[in-house]
C-alpha cells in the first residue's frame, strides 16, 4: 500500500501512517484521523486502506479520479482531518467484469498503464477484476503441451483486437499475432498484473474453461466428441467439447493447471462460452454444461467460485447443476422479471460506455438510485471504458461502495466543484444530465456507413435524440462565459460537449442533403453535403486540440506493444480493424460497431467516406431513383457490407485505408481547445438554428 501512495503522490507520501483495524461484523472498513501530525488511513486490509487514501485525496484535496489515466503526482500538502472519519463498505462483492474493455483498451496497454488502472480500481475498492490478459499464451502453452504443431496453435488464439470474442464463445483464430514471444510476453505482463491486483487485494477472475477447441483435435484423440457452434455474424464458425464427454474435464483441468501456473492463483473464475451464440436448440448443451462446469472446476480448486452472466443462460441451465459454485451476473434485470436466480447467489451488473463510443449519455439519475439495492452480495461494474462522461462514471464509482442511494443534484454538485475546482459549472453539468440522460448512446451520422436512408451508425443503436440538441449550444456558451473555464478538466468537458452539438447538428444537414438529392436540387444539396463535410472538418480541428482525443495518439501506443516489423504490423492491423470493419474484411456485419469522433479518424476515414459517396451521387442526379444504395437483404437492420454497387465502392475505401493508413502526428495540441471552440460556437451560432 505504502508503494501505491509513493507512485500517486511522491511529494507527500511520508506525511501518512498506515494501520490495521478489525472488520466491522465482516464488512471492509477504514478510517482517517490525525496523529503526529501525520495522516493516519487505518483498514482492515490493504483495499480499504486504498479506499482511505481515495477518499482522503477526495475530501481534503478534492481529487476526482474517474478513470486510470490521471496523474495527481503534484499534490504537496497533506491538511491533518480535525476529525475522525470512518467509514464501512456493505457491499462484499465490487467487482469489474466487462470483456470489452479488453479488446479496446486492456490488450493494447503495457504493464506501466495497467499499474495506474489497478491503481484506479483499489482506491475506488473494487475487489474482484476481470484478468484475462495473458490467456492466449495460457492458450498456446496448452495446445502446444498436448503436441499439436506449434504454427498451428499460435495461429489459433485471436489478435488482442478479437481476443474477447474468442474467450466469450464466438470465433477462433482472427487477425492472430502469430510470435511465441509476444504471446510469451503477454504472460509475463499477465502475471504482473495478477501478482499487483492480489498484493492490493483485488482477486483477479480468470477464463473457467476453454471456450472452444480446434477441430483437428479429434484426429489425436478420437473419442473426443466436438460439434460445431452456429456461425457469429459471419466468422468462421468454432467447436466445443460436450460437456458430458470425459475430455472436458480433462483438457479444462490442464488449462486451468497451466493458468494458475503461468498467472498465479485464484479462486474467481468466469464463463462466458455461450456468450452470443444462437442457444436456440442448444437447451439440452445448457443443461450438460452446467453441470460439467461445477463439477469441473470444484475438481481443480474446492474454493472455486464462477461468475456468469444471467442473459447466457436459462431453466435448462439449471436442470442438472446445484450452482452453489456459480455467482450471477445480472444484467439483464433477471432477478426482477423471473423466479429463476431464487435460492442462487448473483449480483446486480450495470454496464457503461458500450464500446467506448465518444457520445454524451448515462442515466446518472437511475446510478444515484442504487441499482445494487436488490443484490446483498454486492454488485458490478461493466464500464468498456471510463473515460467518457466523467460525472456517469464517477456516480457509478460512488454506487458500487455506497450503502444506499444519494442525491444526484447533490452529488453532482460536489463533482464539479472537485473537478473543475469552482462552483461555477454546477447548474451547467446539471443541465446536461438532464438533457442527455439516457440509458444507451445514439449512433453518430458522421460515423455511420454513408447511404441515403441510414437507420443506424452499429448495430442495435438508434439515429433519433431523445433531446433537443440545440441546448447543447447553450449549456456551451454558458461555460465558455465563465471566468474558470481554463480548468483543463473543463477544457477536455468543454470540447466533448462541443464535440456532441457538432455531431448532433451534422444528423439533420444528412437529412436536408438527401431530401434535396431525391429533388433534383442541385444547388441546394451541394451546399447541405458541403455543409455537412465541413462539420466533420471542424469537429477534427477541434479533437486535434488534444492528444488524447486523437486516433493517432492511440494507434501508435498500440503498435508500440510489439518487437519487430511483423509484430507491430499485426497490432496495427488489429487495431485499425477493431475501429473500422470489425469483421471478416470482405463480408462483415458487425462493420463501424466500435465507431469514435475522435481526431484523424474523422477525417481520414469518416469524412473521406462520406466525401466519396457525395460526389458519386453526381451520377444520378438525373434520375435518383436509379440509386441503388440499400441492400435488399438486411442484417441487424443495416445493409449487407458488399450488398450494393455503393457499398462495394465503400469496401474498396475501407480496405485500402487498413493497408495504407498513415498516422498524422502534426498540428495535434497546437491550437488552444477554447478558442477554438469559441470560434466554432460563433461560426454556427445561426446555422444550428435552421435545423
Amino acid at each position: 500500500m505504502l508503494e501505491l501512495i509513493k507512485r500517486n503522490t511522491p511529494r507527500i507520501a511520508d506525511q501518512f501512517i498506515l494501520k490495521t483495524i478489525e472488520s466491522d461484523n465482516g464488512y471492509d472498513c477504514y478510517e482517517i484521523y490525525a496523529e503526529d501530525k501525520k495522516v493516519v488511513l487505518a483498514g482492515n486490509c490493504v483495499l480499504s486502506q486504498a479506499m482511505a487514501y481515495y477518499d482522503y485525496l477526495n475530501r481534503f484535496h478534492g481529487v476526482v479520479i474517474t478513470s486510470g489515466d490521471y496523474d495527481i503526482s503534484t499534490l504537496s500538502s497533506a491538511p491533518l482531518p480535525e476529525e475522525k472519519i470512518c467509514r464501512t463498505v456493505k457491499k462484499k462483492i465490487r467487482a469489474m467484469t466487462s470483456y470489452e474493455k479488453f479488446s479496446l483498451e486492456g490488450n493494447f496497454w503495457g504493464f506501466d498503464r495497467w499499474e495506474k488502472e489497478i491503481d484506479f480500481m483499489a482506491m475506488h475498492g473494487i475487489n474482484r477484476a476481470l484478468q484475462p490478459v495473458g490467456f492466449d499464451g495460457v492458450l498456446f502453452r496448452m495446445l502446444t503441451d498436448i503436441g499439436m504443431p506449434e504454427k498451428f496453435c499460435l495461429e489459433f488464439s485471436s489478435g488482442p483486437a478479437f481476443l474477447m470474442n474468442q474467450l466469450t464463445g464466438n470465433i477462433m483464430g482472427t487477425n492472430s499475432v502469430n510470435s511465441k514471444e509476444y504471446l510469451d510476453r503477454k504472460i509475463t505482463v499477465g502475471k504482473l498484473i495478477s501478482d499487483r491486483e492480489r498484493s492490493l487485494g483485488i482477486e483477479p477472475i480468470f477464463p473457467a474453461a476453454l471456450p472452444s477447441v480446434p477441430f483437428s483435435m479429434r484426429r489425436k484423440y478420437i473419442k473426443m466428441d466436438i460439434f460445431k457452434a452456429p456461425m457469429w455474424y459471419n466468422f468462421p464458425p468454432i467447436f466445443f467439447i460436450r460437456p458430458k464427454n470425459a475430455f472436458y474435464s480433462i483438457f479444462n483441468k490442464k488449462f486451468l493447471t497451466i493458468q494458475r501456473e503461468a498467472l498465479g492463483e485464484t479462486h474467481s473464475y468466469i464463463f462466458e462460452g455461450i456468450y452470443e451464440s444462437d442457444k436456440k436448440g442448444y437447451n439440452s448443451h445448457l443443461a450438460d454444461l452446467g453441470k460439467a462446469l461445477e463439477e469441473m472446476l470444484g475438481e481443480f480448486d474446492e474454493d472455486a467460485v464462477c461468475y456468469m452472466h444471467t442473459s447466457s443462460v436459462n431453466a435448462d441451465f439449471f436442470k442438472e447443476c446445484k450452482g452453489e459454485r456459480y455467482i450471477f451476473l445480472d444484467d439483464c434485470g433477471m432477478a426482477k422479471s423471473s423466479n429463476i436466480l431464487d435460492g442462487k447467489n448473483y449480483i446486480t451488473e450495470i454496464s457503461g460506455n458500450r464500446y467506448g463510443r465518444t457520445g454524451i449519455y448515462g442515466n446518472v439519475q437511475k446510478i444515484c438510485d442504487d441499482p445494487f439495492a436488490d443484490s446483498p452480495l454486492g454488485g458490478a461494474l461493466a464500464f468498456d471504458t471510463f473515460d467518457i462522461n466523467p460525472v456517469f462514471c464517477a456516480a457509478a464509482l460512488e454506487a458500487l461502495t455506497s450503502d444506499g442511494g444519494f442525491d444526484r443534484d447533490e452529488f453532482v454538485r460536489d463533482f464539479c466543484r472537485k473537478r473543475y475546482k469552482t462552483d461555477a459549472f454546477g447548474d451547467d453539468i446539471i443541465s446536461l444530465i438532464d438533457l442527455c440522460g439516457s440509458d444507451e448512446c445514439c449512433g453518430s451520422i458522421i460515423c455511420a456507413r454513408p447511404c441515403t436512408n441510414v437507420k443506424h451508425t452499429a448495430p442495435f443503436d438508434t439515429m433519433e435524440r431523445s433531446y433537443d440538441f440545440h441546448k447543447l449550444y447553450d449549456i456551451a456558451k454558458s461555460i465558455l462565459g465563465s471566468d474558470a473555464k481554463k480548468i483543463d478538466a473543463m477544457r477536455a468537458d468543454l470540447q466533448s460537449i462541443v464535440r456532441q452539438f457538432l455531431s448532433d447538428l451534422a444528423y439533420p444537414v444528412y437529412l436536408r442533403a438527401t431530401e434535396f438529392f431525391r429533388e433534383k436540387n442541385v444547388r441546394n444539396f451541394e451546399q447541405a453535403s458541403n455543409l455537412f463535410l465541413e462539420i466533420c472538418e471542424d469537429i477534427d480541428r477541434l479533437l486535434r486540440t488534444r492528444e488524447e482525443t486523437n486516433f493517432c495518439t492511440k494507434y501508435v501506443e498500440a503498435q508500440e506493444l510489439g518487437n519487430g516489423k511483423e509484430e507491430k504490423e499485426a497490432l496495427q492491423v488489429n487495431y485499425l480493424l477493431l475501429h473500422t470493419i470489425w469483421g471478416p474484411f470482405d463480408h462483415s456485419i458487425l462493420y463501424d460497431t466500435v465507431w469514435n469522433e475522435w481526431g484523424g479518424l474523422v477525417k481520414d476515414y469518416y469524412e473521406a467516406r462520406w466525401h466519396m459517396y457525395y460526389r458519386s451521387l453526381a451520377a444520378y442526379f438525373d434520375n435518383p431513383k436509379k440509386l441503388k444504395d440499400n441492400s435488399k437483404k438486411q442484417p441487424l437492420d443495416r445493409n449487407e457490407y458488399n450488398g450494393s454497387y455503393q457499398a462495394k465502392r465503400l469496401a474498396l475505401f475501407e480496405n485500402n485505408f487498413l493497408e495504407n493508413y498513415i498516422p498524422r502526428k502534426t498540428g495535434i495540441g497546437e491550437e488552444d481547445t477554447l478558442k477554438v471552440a469559441e470560434e466554432l460556437l460563433e461560426k454556427y451560432s445561426e446555422v444550428y438554428t435552421q435545423f
